[in-house]
């Protein structure tokens, strides 16, 4: 069984303990460069001392962040977890100066600076972006208020956990056929596809949805405070809306973000499609969903972790060696914590940190939809190797936006491989509903939330309430639109705004599923037609880190996300799959 083995941080908590009180005298000698900035030797003194600090950091975060994530019942992992970050909140306030007083300097100061140490040269794009940024940077009396409110920027996401979480009390339920189940988030796909009957799998969505239901109020006011305060965000610091403020900084145009929306919205024929052929497939008089885990092909096939993990290795095999030895680096042993356990947090993520391995968390199931959430992250544990290789510490950080270009590419080489070692009319209905599915759960499903945050900020701005019924309510209107669907007849289903993590933790992260799914097809279709320097272009993206801005970065591998074109692929894509589907079922 696959475990972290986070001794290559450190060997103790002890050890732990010593480097967080370095940690913590370090951040005082920040005041030292205050008002200093301005002479080169200090200019350059600053940021090695930040270097330093940053890479000390590097080991503190991750040992307890990661540690913590095994269990959050574990009182003194979350404490731990807990006093670091409140160091980084005095570290940010005692650092709040640092962007004001390095624009007073005025540009070509700063980057004359910049030009006499190679040491430097690399923050180049770094204060490009803070000076592009200048109109949102405040005063230094008004950062330094601002950034005595850090922690409380935490709260939401606490209070999520908590909620949905640490206090969650999973049930055991009785099925038709007398077997009792352990009903938890990690196991809910699974035990909806193997349910035998349509009451097993109502029973088995009630009974999860019931502590959202339940605590429905809790949820709204927690996600009131993350609405709340993305829109003093946006007032503070002069942004026309929340969404120009998530987008601003990395210079992504908010028509990336309308144009898909309205794609995915207008053209919803695909899922109604879906939705009819699998009713017709299944027998089904009605259709809800959670029907849409029922397999349209029966398989018993489990897929172990090391038997996922080779899948996914053999997908690869015919890519160039570089881009295979990063992947092979990024699922080695010590690095991936395979299997659920409780108080384990729940999903998957990749972890990196400069100058140290990545790690993946999974709470791998057997299934082969656990197979395809190895692939993805993997891409991102082998994006980080790629770019903290290539790039400096300055500039080694990726953006999110193209972050999930990175994983996408590999399940749609992993989903190619299984097809073609697909033998049988079932193994083909199962692989080619998983891709459907993908396109589902990755495109339309993503975007539906992200038109939910959309809509949900909306309220603010006009200053209406914001309740559990407010919330809902788009939802409802959502599902109704895209789906045909409506989900006041399943009994929590409305309340599906708070089963959404990234919601309350990430804002404005979503819709990034599903423009970096858009480019990530059209950059494995250019490699597949074998056009001229396709995957050269692509390893040339990887290794990019955050020297340039992301939407150029998709641009630098061959998918222009300016253009609703590449958004139009994707639907063209799910039609062909689903012609597919329907000749096979025939």
């Amino acid at each position: 069984m696959s475990k972290w083995n986070l001794n290559v941080f450190y060997e103790s908590d002890e050890a732990w303990e010593k480097d967080f009180e370095l940690f913590k005298s370090r951040i005082d000698t920040f005041e030292t460069f205050k008002g200093k900035l301005g002479d080169f030797d200090t200019f350059k003194a600053y940021h090695v001392f930040d270097e330093e600090t940053t890479n000390l950091l590097y080991k503190l975060y991750p040992y307890a962040s990661l540690s913590s994530d095994l269990n959050l019942k574990n009182t003194e992992n979350m404490s731990r977890k807990q006093k670091l970050l409140l160091a980084l909140n005095e570290l940010s306030s005692k650092t709040s100066y640092i962007a004001p007083e390095i624009l007073s300097l005025g540009e070509a100061k700063v980057f004359d600076f910049l030009e006499k140490d190679e040491l430097l040269k690399p923050y180049k794009f770094p204060y490009e972006k803070l000076f592009r940024n200048q109109s949102h940077v405040l005063s230094e009396d008004k950062e330094k208020l601002l950034s005595n409110f850090g922690v409380i920027r935490s709260i939401p996401t606490n209070l999520y956990q908590s909620l949905a979480v640490i206090d969650r009390q999973d049930e055991k339920v009785t099925l038709s056929d007398g077997k009792e189940v352990l009903v938890t988030q990690a196991q809910f796909r699974a035990l909806l596809e193997e349910a035998k009957t349509a009451q097993d799998r109502e029973l088995i969505f009630k009974t999860l949805y019931k502590r959202y239901a339940e605590n429905k109020s809790a949820f709204a006011n927690t996600y009131n405070l993350v609405l709340q305060q993305l829109s003093a965000h946006c007032k503070n610091r002069n942004y026309e809306s929340a969404l120009d403020a998530a987008l601003f900084g990395n210079n992504i145009p908010t028509s990336v973000y309308t144009n898909l929306m309205e794609v995915a919205y207008e053209n919803t024929e695909p899922l109604k499609r879906y939705i009819e052929i699998r009713k017709k497939a299944l027998g089904l008089k009605e259709y809800h969903t959670y029907d849409r885990f029922i397999p349209l092909a029966k398989s018993d096939k489990k897929y172990p972790y090391e038997e996922a993990k080779q899948l996914f290795l053999e997908s690869i095999a015919s890519f160039p060696e570089e881009f295979k030895k990063n992947q092979y680096r990024a699922v080695e042993d010590g690095f991936v914590d395979a299997y659920p356990q409780d108080g384990k947090r729940t999903g998957a993520y990749s972890s990196s940190f400069y100058g140290h391995h990545p790690f993946i968390l999974l709470n791998h199931n057997d299934t082969l939809d656990s197979v395809f959430t190895l692939a993805h992250e993997a891409g991102h544990s082998a994006h980080s190797i790629f770019s903290d290789e290539a790039q400096p510490m300055a500039i080694s950080d990726y953006t999110i936006f193209v972050a999930e270009i990175a994983s996408t590419f590999n399940e749609h080489a992993l989903l190619d491989h299984l097809v073609k070692k697909a033998k049988t009319k079932e193994e083909k209905i199962v692989l080619l509903t998983t891709a459907i599915d993908n396109i589902h759960s990755t495109f339309y499903r993503q975007t539906l939330f992200a038109t939910y945050e959309y809509e949900a900020n909306k309220l603010v701005q006009e200053g209406k309430p914001i309740n559990d019924q407010a919330l809902s309510q788009i939802m409802i209107d959502l599902y109704q639109h895209y789906y045909g669907l409506d989900i006041t007849k399943e009994p929590g289903k409305q309340y599906v705004w708070a089963y959404i993590p990234h919601l309350f933790q990430t804002p404005f992260y979503v819709y990034q599923y599903a423009t970096s799914f858009s480019a990530s097809l059209k950059i494995y279709d250019n490699v597949k037609n074998n056009q001229k320097d396709a995957f050269d272009n692509y390893i040339k993206m990887l290794k990019l880190g955050g020297s340039m801005y992301p939407v150029d970065q998709a641009k630098v591998a061959g998918a222009d996300l300016t253009n609703k074109d590449t958004f139009l692929a994707v639907v063209k894509r799910m039609n062909e799959l689903l012609d597919q589907l329907e000749d096979v079922l025939k």
